[in-house]
């Protein structure tokens, strides 16, 4: 196959298993009028009313190919973030590139839209959501569209289910003995007063937005947070025992750990979590490196589930005397 029909046959074989087509309400408008300009034309024998009704089957005919052939060709990949907490907005990103060697028009996710994609080209879609609720979230019924070229049809690329893990709600004020005896003592300053600050690192998602510095963020594509000079000293092995709560407790419970841990990453602690890898079972997880499996473990654990002993010396943080004490 060469030609025209090998150029307009390359996205669509690529996309074929992902690829529908309906009619929109103006669409159905105009086949009705199609299919009752048809009957009227046969029962009145009026090469008028023939001639409308084929025009109209023809416009439609070519609106749904001008549609297929509008977004076969397209590489559509969702980058769905690693980890996200519940109640925060989430970013989700659409990977849309162009292979067929022809621009695309009118191409949408969600909410954001873009007008042309030229030929050869990549564009990032984006939309925000929120999940209320802890837990392994189905990213779903997500999907690339256009009613190019007039409204007739909606063509859309649906892109398969991916899971993202939904961590706790990072508790802001957690009890005061954990925040003397692990966090250490500190003081929030706002960003641009005085203070010993000796970095600045990206914001993360639940770091603290007053210490974004808006002077350099301003300059660049991110928001950059100052960090302040804080020694924890040796790294500290943290085991969280989860007994003896009830089931709102447990969940109060985890939202303290995650906000815990949100601050010591954000203070760039070497501190490390007795978690679940889920790959190689529970080990011993950084804070800094391994931030986004640490989620993971928080948003998939459950009441019924024990921690088991860790291997080697750890403090042991106990969350029903953490409760009674704060």
């Amino acid at each position: 196959m060469t030609g025209w029909r090998a150029k307009f046959f390359r996205g669509w074989k690529l996309n074929k298993s992902r690829l529908r087509i309906s009619l929109t309400t103006s669409g159905k408008t105009l086949l009705f009028l199609a299919v009752f300009l048809l009957f009227a034309a046969q029962n009145t024998g009026n090469n008028l009313l023939y001639l409308m009704s084929s025009c109209f089957f023809a416009c439609l005919v070519m609106a749904g190919i001008s549609s297929l052939r509008n977004l076969s060709g397209l590489s559509v990949e969702l980058q769905v973030p690693e980890f996200c907490f519940a109640g925060h907005p989430c970013l989700l990103r659409c990977r849309v590139e162009e292979i067929a060697g022809r621009p695309h028009h009118s191409l949408a996710f969600e909410d954001d839209f873009l007008a042309v994609l030229p030929v050869g080209s990549m564009a990032i879609l984006k939309t925000s959501f929120s999940v209320e609720s802890r837990g392994q979230y189905l990213v779903k019924n997500m999907k690339v569209f256009s009613c190019y070229p007039v409204d007739l049809f909606i063509t859309r690329i649906e892109i398969p289910v991916d899971a993202l893990p939904v961590g706790p709600e990072p508790a802001r004020n957690f009890p005061e003995p954990l925040a003397k005896d692990i966090a250490g003592s500190q003081q929030r300053q706002v960003s641009g007063k005085e203070g010993d600050y000796w970095m600045q690192s990206l914001y993360n998602e639940g770091s603290d937005a007053a210490m974004i510095n808006w002077n350099i963020s301003a300059r660049s594509t991110h928001e950059w947070v100052l960090i302040r000079s804080i020694s924890f000293g040796a790294p500290r092995r943290l085991v969280f025992n989860f007994s003896g709560l009830d089931q709102s407790g447990f969940e109060k419970g985890l939202q303290i750990v995650a906000g815990l841990i949100v601050r010591l990453r954000d203070n760039h602690s070497d501190a490390l979590i007795w978690a679940d890898s889920f790959r190689r079972g529970y080990t011993w997880l950084s804070v800094n490196d391994d931030f986004p499996g640490i989620v993971r473990w928080l948003a998939c654990l459950s009441q019924e589930e024990s921690v088991p002993a860790s291997d080697g010396d750890a403090d042991e943080v106990k969350l029903t005397q953490l409760m009674v004490r704060s």
